[in-house]
């Protein structure tokens, strides 16, 4: 009979979050749409901007052509299938013409591509709604649009994916286009 192992390492830091969940408890913004986007897999909380198309139905990037509809949020609410058809497997893609809460103002965490620093602007693929960021000296690049967010806290990351902490306001002035 052999003894059971016993824990023997302890990590000082806790796991930074969650992307698409709430950083802090001050005041937030939500609504909920149907998302339709051209592809189902640009659907991603906690890495995707959204416009809204019609009335109750947005999608990923800036085809819909009635205003900008939040960033993916809260992947505790939201009703998810599995990958690829796959029940119980994990994964924070939200199906086509499912309920999605999109967030407009708040300070959440978020998935961005590359490293980034604080007080950069958060942009936002026209096609594709992925999320990135852009210093404040440079001007938007075209085939972007700005997310109403700028980065307000980040942990380093050596990979190139980075999870950072986002404020997203309606109030912030927008860069103008190259």
């Amino acid at each position: 009979m052999s003894l059971a192992t016993f824990q023997s390492t302890v990590f000082i830091n806790q796991g930074f979050g969650v992307p698409g969940e709430m950083f802090t408890d001050a005041p937030f913004q939500v609504q909920t749409y149907t998302i339709n986007s051209a592809e189902q897999a640009y659907n991603i909380i906690g890495a995707t901007a959204c416009t809204v198309t019609s009335q109750g139905f947005c999608q990923a990037g800036s085809g819909g052509s009635f205003g900008f509809a939040g960033i993916l949020v809260n992947p505790k609410n939201q009703a998810l299938f599995g990958f690829n058809g796959i029940p119980l497997e994990p994964t924070l893609q939200i199906n086509n013409y499912s309920p999605a809460a999109l967030a407009t103002m708040g300070v959440m965490i978020v998935t961005l591509p590359a490293s980034c620093n604080i007080g950069d602007y958060v942009v936002y693929n026209n096609t594709t709604g992925v999320l990135s960021t852009i210093s404040p000296t440079t001007p938007l690049p075209s085939g972007y649009s700005f997310a109403n967010a700028i980065v307000t806290n980040f942990t380093p990351s050596t990979s190139g994916t980075q999870l950072a902490v986002i404020t997203i306001n309606p109030t912030y002035i927008i860069p103008q286009p190259v």
